[in-house]
Order: structure tokens, then C-alpha cells, then sequence
């Protein structure tokens, strides 16, 4: 049976990867804020609690925060404090209850107790990261070719995929049982591996509930061997090429080719021990670029894909009009543009600052009249990285006042 791996990562709260990284920390400061966000509704008052939270970091760390440029020892804040800062500060007090003021713009004022936290290690900052990114679920697939020249094809199961895991697993990764993995499911993400159809491996890792499938395959070829003190010593040329793919868009994350520090020779050394000699080096790395991948879109935010059913070009028009108020996504209209309509299935990327439940909260929230009719929307499917919502006529009662209209002309 392949050795096919998913996994969920699992993560601590925020104060126990502190205390797992030995930070060193500044004191913290407490500061009086206030936070907006547009509308009247239980999410606008969520939008505003964050939105003050992220003014407190940004007042407290501004000095050591660019978002332009790597800062040495603000990194980690400097990512919450551009999206979603809550893990570096929390409600000490909230001073004035959420209110709304000018009509529809909900205001809250707290006070807040800001950390300013140095991490010293990198792994803390990972783990982070993927607590950010909602501990996502991964399935990898490596084959691995021991010599390219001879006629044997490429392995599943090997030992740069076993080395692979176990490092993944030394980083407080849980594997799923491997005795539990579906086997046509295996044979068909090893076969998209095999054809390098990326496409084909996100919806096969999709197969598993993964969000994030990690794919590509390890070799082995055999160098000009030297003399050394009388010795013939054989050397090989070792790589892993890997790609991360998230499953629900198939957008590639990351695709990279590793080589290890110092070229591999031996005596007796085959094309199977040098691979088992890279792997160890090449995990950590692997990872960290993982991790890096996410950590650079967070810190530019997050594009999510969000599907509408039902939904022709005048009722997006319509959507897009409101979404685009939001202070949740960036670039007005460039950061809710539609990809395609087809057969009134409407595909959009919207560029959104919070995370993703936030998001599926305020299209639920969206009151529209279009051609006169109400419209209300359902969010009938949720992943890591998508959404998808159908259109519905919706019948308003003459006592519940919409939190915003638009009739589409």
C-alpha cells in the first residue's frame, strides 16, 4: 500500500508556542482604542473588535513594522498586525459596548493589553503561521528514483518520503493512520504525480478532505567518479523537486527544487543512500518554505475564492457594489473581481483581510433587492481557501430593515 500521508496539524494557543520558543519579551502596554467596521450586524461588531486590536499592535509596534521589507525582530507581528493581530493582544476592557453611529457604521471602544513578543526560533513562527491559516490538512505524495539512468521507474513509498514525514511529525505533525489511506485514491494521486498533472493531484488531495497536497519526486544520478589517495569515489547528483498545491483551487504555492549543501560521494555509496542522506536536510527546508508561502500571503492577505450560484452578472454587479464597502476587502473592485460566469455559476477572488468564517459571515448578512426582488444569500460550502454561497429570493418583513439595498439597473 502507498505510503500516501495525510495530516492535521494541531497547534497550541498562542502563550503555549510563546513559552515553546522561549521568547523574549518586551513589556506589554496597555492602550485605549476604537474600532469600526461597516454595518449594524453581529459581524460588523466582530469586524470591530478586530479592526481596534489591530489598531493597538499597529500604535504599540509601528516603530519596528514595515510591510514592505523583513524586520529582525518583529517578524511575527508585523504578519498579525497587517491582517489579524489577536494572538499578540487581547480585551483587558471594553469601555463602550458596540454602538452604531452615522446610520450604519458599528463602533466600539476597549482597552487593550498589547505583546510585544520576540520569537527566537523559527518553528514557533511556523507553527504560528499555520495556526493562522487554520491548521490545514495535508496529503504528500514523493517518488523517488534511486538512479535516473537505469530502466526501474520511479517509487512511491520510499525513504526521502519517510524521512519527510518524520520530520513533519518532530514538528508536532499528526499523520493519519497510513493503514486507513484509500487505495484508489493512492493510485490515483501517485498517477497525477507520476504525469505531473497538478490539476489532477488537487483534486485527488481534495479526495482525502486535504486542503494542501504536496507532491514531487526525489533523484539520484550518478557523477564523474574521482580518484582520492588511490581511491575511486563515486559521486551523485541529488535533488527534490516538490510543489504545494492548494486542493480546492489548485493554485500552486510553491514549486521548488532542492540540492543538498555539499555534493554526495563514497566509496561504496549507491543512488538509494545518497537520497536517504538529503532527505534530512532537505525537510526542514521543505517545510519552512511551506510555511513561508503562507506567511506571504497573510501578510498581503488572503485571496479566497468564493463561488455564487444563482447568480448572473447584474446580481455580482450587485454583490460586488456592497462587498467592496467593507473594510475586510483590499482594493475595491480589483479585490472582488469576478473570473468567470457561466451558466449562472458566478466564480470570484476576493482579496480579504480577516479570516474565513468572518468572510462567509457578512455574505450571509448582504440584504440586495434586485429587479425588485430581495435576495438573500446561503453559504452552502466552506474550505480552507473557499466559499461557496447560492442566491435565494428572500421575503422581508415590513419590520426587519435591510443593512444595505441595492436595485440593479
Amino acid at each position: 500500500m502507498s505510503r500516501l500521508t495525510g495530516f492535521s496539524i494541531v497547534v497550541g494557543c498562542i502563550y503555549g508556542i510563546v513559552l515553546a520558543a522561549e521568547p523574549i519579551a518586551e513589556p506589554s502596554r496597555t492602550i485605549t482604542v476604537t474600532g469600526r467596521a461597516a454595518g449594524t450586524t453581529p459581524a460588523a461588531a466582530e469586524e470591530a473588535r478586530l479592526d481596534a486590536l489591530r489598531e493597538a499592535v499597529q500604535r504599540v509596534c509601528g516603530s519596528f513594522i514595515n510591510a514592505q521589507t523583513e524586520t529582525q525582530d518583529y517578524q511575527v507581528i508585523r504578519d498579525k498586525v497587517l491582517e489579524q493581530p489577536v494572538g499578540f493582544a487581547r480585551v483587558v476592557k471594553v469601555l463602550k459596548e458596540p454602538q452604531v453611529i452615522a446610520g450604519d457604521i458599528t463602533e466600539v471602544h476597549l482597552v487593550a493589553e498589547v505583546f510585544p513578543v520576540r520569537f527566537e526560533r523559527k518553528w514557533a513562527e511556523f507553527a504560528h503561521i499555520k495556526q493562522r491559516e487554520g491548521n490545514p490538512r495535508c496529503v504528500v505524495m514523493l517518488l523517488q528514483d534511486d538512479d535516473v539512468d537505469d530502466a526501474h521507474p520511479p517509487v512511491a513509498n520510499g525513504s526521502v518520503q519517510s524521512a519527510i514525514e518524520d520530520f513533519f511529525l518532530s514538528k508536532k505533525v499528526q499523520l493519519m493512520d497510513k493503514e486507513m489511506t484509500d487505495a484508489v485514491r493512492s493510485r490515483d494521486l501517485e498517477l497525477a504525480t507520476r504525469n505531473a498533472d497538478w490539476s489532477k493531484a488537487a483534486a485527488a488531495g481534495a479526495g482525502f478532505k486535504a486542503d494542501v497536497v504536496v507532491v514531487g519526486k526525489a533523484e539520484a544520478k550518478r557523477g564523474q567518479p574521482v580518484d582520492v589517495g588511490g581511491h575511486r569515489v563515486e559521486r551523485w547528483v541529488v535533488t527534490l523537486a516538490a510543489r504545494v498545491i492548494q486542493t480546492d483551487s489548485g493554485a500552486v504555492i510553491l514549486s521548488r527544487t532542492y540540492h543538498p549543501a555539499k555534493p554526495y560521494a563514497s566509496t561504496t555509496g549507491t543512488g538509494q543512500a545518497a537520497l536517504a542522506k538529503l532527505a534530512p536536510e532537505i525537510a526542514p527546508k521543505l517545510l519552512a518554505d511551506i510555511g513561508e508561502a503562507w506567511r506571504e500571503r497573510a501578510t498581503v492577505g488572503k485571496t479566497i475564492q468564493v463561488v455564487f450560484e444563482q447568480c448572473g452578472r447584474r446580481q455580482f454587479k450587485a454583490i460586488q457594489a456592497e462587498m467592496i464597502k467593507l473594510k475586510g476587502v483590499t482594493g475595491g473592485e480589483d479585490g472582488f473581481k469576478v473570473r468567470e460566469i457561466v451558466n449562472d455559476v458566478a466564480t470570484a477572488d476576493v482579496d480579504w483581510k480577516y479570516n474565513l468564517d468572518q468572510l462567509a459571515d457578512r455574505l450571509e448578512e448582504l440584504n440586495l433587492t434586485i429587479d425588485g426582488v430581495p435576495i438573500k444569500l446561503d453559504v452552502t460550502e466552506q474550505s480552507a481557501n473557499r466559499i461557496t454561497a447560492r442566491l435565494r429570493p428572500a421575503v422581508i418583513s415590513p419590520l426587519e430593515v435591510p443593512t444595505s439595498t441595492r436595485a440593479a439597473q
